[in-house]
C-alpha cells in the first residue's frame, strides 16, 4: 500500500453527491444529509489508500476495464471510479437501484 492517490471526482459524480444530499436533506432531514457526505468524504479517503478495494463487477458487465464500485456505508449508493497512476477519477455516486449501464454509459464524454 502506497501513498494515497488524490480523489478527483467528475462533473456528475459532483452532482450525483449534491442530488442525492439535497435529497436526504429535504426527504429526511438535514443531518441525514451532512452524515451522507461525511460517509462519502470516508469511502474516498478508503478508495485513495486502497484503490483495490472496489468492486470490479461493473467493469465486466459494462465492459469497462479497471472500472470498481465502493459502496457507500450506511446508505444504499455506490462510488464507481478508475484508479490511474496519480489519482482516482471518481465517475458517479449512484443510487444502487439505479441502471447502472445507462448511468454509465460513456464516461469518457464527462470529464
Amino acid at each position: 500500500m502506497g501513498d494515497p492517490h488524490p480523489v478527483i471526482p467528475r462533473r456528475l459524480a459532483t452532482q450525483d453527491l449534491r442530488d442525492a444530499a439535497v435529497h436526504y436533506a429535504s426527504e429526511v432531514d438535514p443531518a441525514t444529509a451532512r452524515r451522507f457526505i461525511d460517509a462519502v468524504e470516508q469511502a474516498f479517503t478508503l478508495i485513495a489508500r486502497q484503490p483495490a478495494i472496489g468492486s470490479p463487477r461493473y467493469a465486466v458487465e459494462l465492459d469497462l476495464p479497471g472500472l470498481r464500485a465502493r459502496p457507500v456505508e450506511q446508505f444504499p449508493y455506490l462510488i464507481f471510479y478508475l484508479e490511474h497512476d496519480d489519482h482516482i477519477d471518481v465517475l458517479r455516486i449512484l443510487h444502487a437501484r439505479r441502471d447502472m449501464p445507462t448511468s454509465l454509459q460513456d464516461p469518457a464524454e464527462d470529464t
